[in-house]
Formats: C-alpha cells, sequence, structure tokens
C-alpha cells in the first residue's frame, strides 16, 4: 500500500476548520443554556458558569448563586471552548466530505452522545453538581450543539475547498 498517496479532496479533515465551527456550536450552546436559566429557571443566567468553573477551581465555587466574576467566568469559558474545540475536531473527523444533510444527522447524534457522558457518566463520577442541569432542555441544546458544529464546519470546509483547494495548513488527513 502507498502511503504517500494524498487523500482524496472530499475525505480530508479539516482541522482549523474542526476548531473553529466547535467554538461556533460552543457560543450557541453556551448561549442557549444561559438564557434558559435566566428566563425559565428564574435566575441571573450565570449559573452555567458557576457549574463549568468549580470543575476547576473546586466545589468551594458552589452552591450556585449567580454571582460571577471575572475568575469565574473566565475559567468557565477557558474550560467550555477547549471542550467545544475538542467536539468541532471530531465532528470533523465523523463528517469529513459528507453532504449538510449527513453532517446534521452525524452532529445531533454526537451532540446526543455528548450529552449522555457528560451528564450520564463524567458528572456522576467527578462533577455531581451537574445532576441539576439534566434535562429536556439540556439534551436538546446538546443536539442544536452538534447540529451547528456540524453545519458551521460543513460551509468553512467548503469555503476553504473552493478557495484554497492545496493548501495543507486547511487540509489534514
Amino acid at each position: 500500500m502507498h502511503t504517500d498517496t494524498p487523500a482524496a479532496p472530499a475525505r480530508r479533515t479539516h482541522p482549523i476548520a474542526g476548531v473553529l465551527a466547535g467554538l461556533v456550536g460552543g457560543c450557541a450552546y453556551l448561549l442557549a443554556q444561559l438564557a434558559f436559566a435566566a428566563t425559565v429557571l428564574g435566575g441571573t443566567g450565570w449559573e452555567p458558569l458557576e457549574r463549568i468553573s468549580a470543575m476547576l477551581l473546586g466545589e468551594q465555587f458552589l452552591p450556585v448563586t449567580g454571582d460571577v466574576n471575572l475568575t469565574i467566568a473566565g475559567f468557565a469559558l477557558l474550560i467550555h471552548f477547549a471542550f467545544s474545540m475538542v467536539f468541532g475536531r471530531i465532528v470533523d473527523v465523523v463528517v469529513r466530505g459528507g453532504a449538510l444533510p449527513f453532517a446534521l444527522g452525524a452532529g445531533v447524534l454526537l451532540g446526543l452522545a455528548l450529552y449522555g457522558l457528560d451528564y450520564w457518566l463524567v458528572a456522576p463520577l467527578a462533577f455531581p453538581w451537574f445532576d441539576g442541569a439534566r434535562g429536556v432542555t439540556t439534551v436538546l441544546d446538546h443536539a442544536a450543539f452538534g447540529a451547528i458544529t456540524a453545519a458551521a464546519y460543513v460551509a468553512l470546509r467548503s469555503r476553504w475547498q473552493v478557495e484554497a483547494p492545496d493548501t495543507p495548513a486547511l487540509q489534514g488527513r
């Protein structure tokens, strides 16, 4: 088997597109969670950031009060967007050259799988303060996160294939 042969353009991954798509999806997810906390739950809207920041800062930042300072917000955004970029790369690897309908379906399934992993495996073992965030809204937000990340990935990938089909920095294997 000859390993020097470049992969077909449609089957290559696009790492930068995956990372950026993860950031787009991560923004949408976080905005949805903050809006839900503020409107439906009647909180200040900052409660999700407190739960996220406690992953690194520790349980002393709990219970969730709705009072956010720059330290809490900074750590929460760092953690959330780091995970969002990793998720974007996973979408990149799974979707690759897939068309938008395939990408959307795969994105929704990946988002739902992420919900299951986050809220039913990791949280109970390491971050039990997320247990209260389980529910239909969080499930739907994860499905939307996956779909938005996948759609952003397809759009970015398509744009870069047209503008710079031979640019190695934009196309991985």
